[in-house]
């Protein structure tokens, strides 16, 4: 059975390579300990809540709705208030300087009898409105871009949602796998103590040899091993499957076999539309993202107009008017700088363009150029993958569709093999070799008939991965 189990191991690691691109804490988490029994729809929601990239994805799209938001604020006019008290002296110069970024402050006040240290305050208040009412299609484009930055977000965790409870889905079933593989050891274990009562018996009265006793113990050894093998892979696969919703408990119990009762009901018409595959939306949505930056580029060498609105206040200690020797009369005071005597307004249309980003945005758009095209190529080679893989699930449905109807014959033809081998061991016409043979072959069919079962589950789930569409997997389960 594990032998088996190991060759059938790689048919959702393919999809999952293929799929997975180059993946908040909430307060509300559920706790491992709470769970004790597990089905595949709780474990697809508990995942869907628990799991620590999911999570980390929702983070990521509530970010992006947040900048759509700021950026919607920072769009709309920008007004600015300040006051200021300073004491300063008034030594001036006549001429033109640079503040090269506010490490040269401006003085007003001019002195016409030379140069003084005497200092007086000063008072300023001030309201500007700014706003960028012309953009030449640049608020549209910034919009646009916040848009698909959310929807790109969305995307990313749509696709790694979809491969995640692809994974779960697997490892669901292959622990499923692993806890029949328990009861059909067990059960296998129980022939083989049967069968050593009876030649015990047998041995001790004489009627049987002693190695049939030897060999019948050794048979018990045995199956106890396939037993404590099958429950430490059921324990592992459990734990893995844990793992992957986000609370790791090896002690969960999955409550349904009912994998093993039937058969699903096979498409017949299997195929995938790579067009809609929740890993191409990621890819699509990357381009048109990078295709928005791209448009920004174009229009952001574009001028800008803006309506511009002030309101001034100003206060100064130093007198308005020039005494009669021709200097200023100074009032050191606080009380004499402080209050506001001039006041001005300011209203107008200010356009500012700089010719010189047509030359730096010209390499931008460049750059941003080949970045599509390398999320284009990305996008191709993602779609071809899925293609293959497409045919691929379409051959493994329709070979684990095929081993799925010689199993039963082979399970049956054990059965018999045993049963007869049973009755002329009993009668003496056969040894314990060819019983023990008969044995190891009905369990190995009893495993082969509950592989081959879960391999048509899985292989449906495969097909179901790439065609992009879970739901025809989940569908099942509900019939």
């Amino acid at each position: 059975m594990l032998s088996g189990g190991k060759r059938k191991i790689q048919l959702l690691t393919t999809i999952a390579s293929l799929l997975v691109g180059p993946s908040l804490a909430q307060s509300g988490a559920v706790s491992s300990t709470q769970i004790t029994q597990l089905a595949l729809p709780k474990a697809l929601e508990l995942a869907r809540s628990s799991y620590p990239s999911l999570r980390g994805k929702q983070a990521s799209i509530r970010a992006a709705e947040a900048d759509v938001q700021s950026l919607n604020m920072a769009l709309l006019p920008q007004a600015g208030v300040q006051a200021q008290t300073l004491n300063a002296t008034s030594n001036q110069v006549r001429g033109a300087y640079v503040s090269n970024g506010g490490l040269l402050l401006p003085v007003s006040g001019v002195r016409t009898d030379g140069f003084s240290n005497q200092a007086a305050w000063t008072s300023g208040v001030s309201m500007v409105v700014d706003w960028e009412a012309v953009t030449f299609g640049r608020r549209q484009a910034r919009r646009s871009q916040a848009r698909l930055a959310v929807e790109q977000a969305q995307a990313d965790y749509e696709g790694e949602l979809f491969t995640h409870q692809v994974r779960v889905c697997d490892a669901y079933l292959l622990a499923l796998n692993a806890k029949k593989s328990v009861a059909l050891q067990t059960a296998n274990l129980g022939r083989a103590q049967e069968l050593q009562r009876i030649i015990r018996a047998s041995t001790e009265g004489g009627l049987r040899p002693g190695i049939d006793s030897s060999v019948a113990n050794a048979e018990v050894a045995r199956a106890r091993l396939q037993v404590l093998e099958s429950q430490q892979l059921a324990q592992q696969q459990v734990l893995r499957l844990t793992e992957l919703i986000g609370l790791p408990n090896p002690s969960v119990q999955l409550d349904s076999m009912a994998f093993y009762d039937r058969f699903p009901q096979l498409p017949l018409a299997p195929g995938s539309n790579p067009a809609i595959h929740p890993q191409l939306r990621v890819f699509q949505k990357t381009i048109d993202l990078g295709r928005a930056s791209e448009t920004l580029l174009k229009v952001s060498a574009l001028p800008s107009i803006s309506v511009l609105g002030s309101l001034q206040g100003r206060g100064s200690g130093i007198g308005e008017q020039a005494q009669p020797d021709g200097t200023f009369h100074i009032d050191p005071s606080l009380g004499a700088g402080l209050p506001l005597r001039s006041y001005n307004y300011i209203v107008g249309v200010t356009a500012i363009w700089r010719p010189t980003d047509l030359w730096r945005t010209k390499y931008a758009l460049s750059a941003q150029r080949e970045r599509i095209s390398a999320s284009q190529q990305a996008y191709d080679q993602q779609a071809l993958g899925i293609q293959a893989a497409s045919q691929n699930a379409v051959l493994q449905l329709e070979l684990a569709q095929a081993r799925a109807e010689q199993a039963p014959l082979q399970l049956n033809a054990a059965k018999q093999a045993y049963i007869q081998s049973q009755a002329r061991y009993e009668s003496g016409l056969d040894n314990i070799q060819a019983l023990t043979q008969t044995s190891a072959l009905l369990n190995r069919a009893e495993v082969d008939q509950a592989l081959v079962t879960n391999n048509v589950w899985r292989a449906l789930l495969f097909r179901a991965a790439t065609a992009g569409d879970l739901e025809a997997f989940l569908q099942q389960l509900s019939r």
